[in-house]
């Protein structure tokens, strides 16, 4: 038999000159597990009957990534970083990848991003040499070090600057990022069932949450307003399942914004936070914050705060 359903998820099961071979096709789609038969199949058959080493591109490591792991819940993410490098690099013979062209064709980022493209492409060519056995070692990529104090924030006038250049689907879950502090995943993929509007709050599940901790967040007025002025009140609140690296880059820099990425949505939250006055473990418990350590770099832009500490001592 050619595939096999083992619970949820197919198998390839084939004879190749006289072995039987059973393998998982990570997929739970038949459509898409017997692409993933042919596609083995062949290789099986010139690996084991031919003795040939398949002559892969990095282009179709980038295929059989995204099929085997379209149940990633960064799934979105990688497949976004690969239509960037696909046009360098996909041509190019998986055999001929070294650690120098995987730097060169990642530069021009910050470091934490050229990381992020580094560590996908590490995962790629790892699992091609002890999983899909397509090449005989992978390079060794190594990430650089990144600076984790990072404080980049925008003022109000900033942010309504930002926003009005971005496309108009994407400005309500901009907006609602701004007002509420929550991280890029956790707004894209907020479902109206986590949305108690008479309430006034709004869930984000542990197992969604970055700390694996369920939290629990106030919405304020103006971001309450938001969410009763959207049309649907069944499935995802917001029709985004990404926001283009391209399409926000050009909004920042027609905004006259420099060096700002999604997440510095968060920063900018915070900062505002801390610069009303707002008590830092108040702050902690909005953010979702498990570290005291993950606030104390917002309390420098709260020198009200600390001016009226000072004031506790005096002559």
């Amino acid at each position: 038999m050619a595939i096999k359903l083992r619970g949820d998820t197919w198998w390839l099961d084939v004879q190749i000159n006289g072995q039987r071979i059973r393998e998982s096709l990570k997929t739970s789609d038949k459509r898409e597990a017997q692409k993933a038969h042919d596609i083995r199949r062949g290789e099986l058959w010139r690996v084991n009957v031919l003795k040939e080493k398949p002559n892969k591109t990095l282009g179709e490591a980038f295929d059989r990534w995204l099929l085997e792991k379209s149940h990633k819940r960064s799934i979105e993410t990688d497949r976004l970083r690969i239509e960037i490098l696909r046009p360098k690099i996909g041509s190019m013979k998986l055999a001929n990848v070294t650690r120098s062209i995987v730097e060169r064709h990642t530069q021009g980022a910050a470091p934490a991003t050229r990381n992020r493209y580094r560590a996908l492409l590490r995962a790629i060519l790892r699992i091609a040499e002890r999983e899909w056995e397509w090449i005989d070692k992978a390079p060794i990529i190594k990430a650089e070090q990144e600076n984790n104090e990072r404080k980049t924030f925008i003022t109000r006038e900033q942010a309504d600057k930002l926003i009005a250049e971005l496309p108009e689907h994407y400005r309500p879950a901009v907006r609602f990022a701004l007002l509420t502090g929550l991280r890029k995943a956790n707004v894209l993929n907020l479902r109206w069932g986590a949305v108690n509007l008479e309430a006034g709050t709004v869930v984000v599940a542990a197992e969604e949450a970055k700390g694996k901790r369920k939290i629990i967040v106030p919405l304020n007025s103006n971001a309450k307003f938001l969410l009763q002025a959207m049309p649907h009140r069944e499935g995802k609140v917001f029709s985004l399942s990404s926001i283009t690296e391209a399409a926000w880059k050009r909004a920042c820099e027609r905004a006259g914004i420099t060096d700002f990425r999604f997440h510095d949505l968060r920063h900018t939250w915070a900062s505002w936070h801390a610069m009303a006055g707002t008590p830092a473990q108040v702050l902690q418990e909005l953010g979702g914050w498990q570290s005291y350590s993950m606030v104390e770099r917002y309390v420098t832009f709260a020198p009200s705060h600390l001016a009226a500490a000072a004031e506790a001592v005096s002559l």
